[in-house]
């Protein structure tokens, strides 16, 4: 194994200049970096995590013992640790149990062996805290448990097994079952005791108990079809016992498979027929990954106790009576629409309504089909929330003309949107389908990269940081285009959207509104020939410089340019990020990055639905939004693509793990701007007016004409069109 000297040798440069790239530290110029770099690769160099972190003076390793990653409690867990001490620079090591007392003892003695920082653990002593405490005195010691002994850090961190076994057991007892099987851990294990305690309130009688270590689990199972009266429902206690009595049936049963109740992690997907007591495991995980950091890095007291509420049953759709079972919906193709589509056997199946889908491929194409006659063919339409002003009213039925708990359906959506996604002039009109706002996308690895964070220093004496305004952006942008760096690792430095009424606005707008500019005057007479609004403009073509310079017309195609690894950088409206890694060529997993929009002033977008004024059976409307909102739907709709407005789908862990900047979209909801109508106007149209605007902005981006030509002839054509109400005059 090479040595730092002999890199040094090899590179013609110091001991200490080494030293500062290997560990990520240091004045040290690009030239330099990669001569290092070159060194190492050439004499077959393998920095040593270990070794670095003991040459540091810390232990920056965490021990995590589990029973068995098979079982997805602790397999949900362990992906949680790993993938988040890792982000703060520790290591985790896995120790598997296998629930044996002998095996624990041996491989906790050989994780301290390993001078780690921390241990967590689902121990099977019965003396847990006591033993750990004696073997590690000074460590921090997480236990998967819920029993709570007062020791200085020492924490437990669990659900509520007493209430699991309360619920399940009310849950059976409202469905008149009475002969129980019960197949859980051991009783003597604290967190078993307190189910079996829970459950035995509620069902005492006829209730058998078969409990066993783990590694006993796929025997035992076969115990539970020798009574001669079977059971009416098994509860198992994790999804390793259920598996393994579904089995048992299969071979040592002739009667069919009972009801089986089992305790699961919660997901975003789950077979809507399967009885599952949830729990968020990932959940859990992650705050415990929060109380320890704080321990390690701040010192921080370590709490006594983490116990998290459980997430319980999935709430059952009701089978609506319904006189008619038939709906027609107008939308639009995106990601919505495609996970709608691949939902609608299951509406079908839970519900009987047959949704039948009208997918235009642009909104300009729902626009005139919702201006026409035609509107009245549908029973359902999405719209763009930035049409709710002009169209909303003309179009949908008030919901308060519907029978129907509206406050109990928008009470499922994040208090964030507010009545932006409801109400016109403070009357509620129709629902959230899929709302948006933008965000900034961008290759974290290349942030993160010394070599090109001291290159960019090196060319602008600034730090290569996610950009926060639109003049960083494009300077960022510029760097990462290899036609005007030639050192840029990447072929550009952003994806743009120029192509369409929808996208050209959407990328002028938050430059406009960064800028101070707004897009009409205080009586509401539409003003885009301003300074503001040239600033904006000359910034939006500057950005077009750093792309590919293609005409695109839908978002797809923008983000593509970027998943493909490609670009830098981009801004887009999170309901159609998910292409970013759902693409086909997406290549960017993993390392993505997300952040504010630049100039912290984002469009709200995405869509609403309402019920149409024509339409005949609303109650079947509100059927088909109940199930929309239901927490059945809403997680696997958004984990599909869409994007729910549910709080179930934005608290999902898996959900929030696929796309992870939806925590970031939830903040930047209350700072969106929404543009709005103008009374000033007699036939005012956003569309109208945003058609004008994007053909001008587009025509001084592809430098058809000057961006002061642009905006003045955009104020010319919107002065010409639109007639000023009387009342103004």
């Amino acid at each position: 194994m090479p040595t730092i000297k002999d890199i040094a040798r090899e590179a013609g440069v110091s001991h200490g200049t080494v030293s500062n790239v290997i560990n990520g530290r240091g004045n040290v110029s690009v030239e330099k970096i990669q001569l290092v770099w070159q060194a190492a690769e050439k004499l077959g160099y393998k920095v040593n995590s270990k070794a670095q972190s003991l040459r540091q003076g810390q232990d920056r390793s965490i021990a995590v013992l589990l029973p068995s990653i098979e079982d997805r409690r602790w397999a949900a867990m362990y992906e949680v640790f790993q993938n988040e001490f890792i982000r703060h620079g520790y290591s985790v090591q896995l120790y598997s149990t296998r629930s044996m007392e002998t095996t624990e003892k041996e491989l906790l003695a050989a994780a301290l062996a390993e001078r780690v920082s921390a241990v967590i653990s689902r121990s099977c002593l019965l003396d847990a805290a006591a033993y750990y405490r004696a073997e590690a005195p000074e460590l921090p010691i997480v236990l998967l448990s819920r029993e709570s002994r007062a020791l200085e850090n020492v924490m437990y961190a669990a659900f509520d097994p007493e209430r699991m076994g309360t619920d399940i057991a009310w849950h059976l007892r409202r469905k008149g079952l009475r002969r129980i099987g019960i197949f859980t851990e051991p009783a003597a294990f604290p967190d078993t005791a307190l189910f079996l305690n829970g459950f035995r309130t509620v069902c005492a009688d006829e209730t058998s108990v078969l409990d066993c270590p783990n590694h006993q689990v796929d025997l035992r199972a076969f115990e539970l079809f020798e009574e001669d009266e079977p059971f009416d429902a098994i509860v198992c206690t994790d999804q390793r016992r259920e598996s393994a009595v579904r089995a048992a049936c299969a071979y040592a049963s002739r009667r069919p498979l009972p009801l089986i109740v089992s305790a699961a992690p919660r997901s975003a997907v789950t077979d809507p027929l399967a009885l599952a007591y949830e729990l968020d495991y990932k959940r859990l995980a992650h705050r415990i990954v929060k109380a320890l950091l704080a321990r390690l890095e701040t010192r921080s007291p370590l709490p006594p106790t983490l116990f998290m509420e459980n997430n319980g049953f999935r709430n059952q759709m009701p089978v609506p009576q319904l006189t008619e079972s038939n709906l027609r919906m107008l939308t639009m193709a995106s990601p919505s629409t495609t996970a709608l589509k691949r939902l609608l056997p299951h509406l079908e199946k839970s519900t009987g309504i047959h949704l039948e889908l009208t997918v235009l491929p642009s909104l300009r194409d729902v626009y005139e089909v919702i201006q026409s006659s035609g509107s009245g063919r549908y029973d359902l339409i999405r719209m763009d929330v930035a049409w709710m002003d002009e169209l909303a009213k003309k179009l949908f039925r008030p919901l308060h003309q519907i029978p129907f708990d509206w406050d109990g359906l928008l009470a499922q959506t994040l208090p964030e949107f507010g009545d932006s996604y409801t109400s016109v002039n403070g009357e509620r009109i129709c629902v959230p389908y899929d709302p948006s706002t933008q965000l900034m996308f961008y290759r974290r690895d290349l942030f993160c990269d010394p070599t090109y964070k001291r290159m960019y220093f090196e060319a602008y004496r600034r730090e290569l940081e996610v950009p926060k305004s639109f003049e960083d952006y494009n300077r960022i942008a510029g760097f990462f285009t290899r036609s005007l760096n030639p050192a840029s690792p990447v072929q550009y430095g952003t994806t743009v959207a120029i192509g369409n009424v929808v996208v050209s606005p959407s990328e002028f707008l938050p430059r406009l509104f960064e800028q101070g500019g707004k897009l009409f005057n205080a009586k509401g007479q539409i003003t885009v020939d301003t300074p503001e609004a040239l600033a904006a403009l000359k910034n939006y073509r500057e950005t077009y410089a750093c792309s590919d310079r293609t005409v695109h017309d839908i978002w797809k195609n923008v983000l593509e340019g970027f998943a493909d690894g490609s670009a830098a950088m981009t801004v887009v409206f999170i309901n159609y990020a998910s292409h970013i890694l759902n693409s086909k060529m997406s290549s960017i997993a993993g390392k993505l990055g997300f952040a504010p929009v630049p100039g912290g002033k984002p469009l709200s977008g995405g869509g609403v639905v309402g019920i149409t004024r024509s339409c005949a059976h609303p109650e079947t409307a509100c059927a088909f939004l109940s199930w929309l909102y239901s927490n059945q739907t809403a997680p696997a709709f958004t984990l599909l693509g869409g994007l729910s407005p549910c709080r179930s789908a934005y608290s999902n862990r898996d959900i929030k793990e696929r796309y992870p900047w939806l925590s970031a979209a939830r903040r930047s909801f209350p700072s969106a701007q929404r543009r709005s109508g103008s009374a000033y106007y007699s036939n005012f149209s956003e569309l109208q007016m945003e058609n004008v605007l994007a053909a001008y902005v587009q025509r001084a981006v592809l430098g058809v004409c000057t961006p002061e030509e642009a905006l003045a002839q955009a104020q010319a054509e919107m002065d010409a069109h639109f007639t000023v109400n009387s009342e103004f005059i």
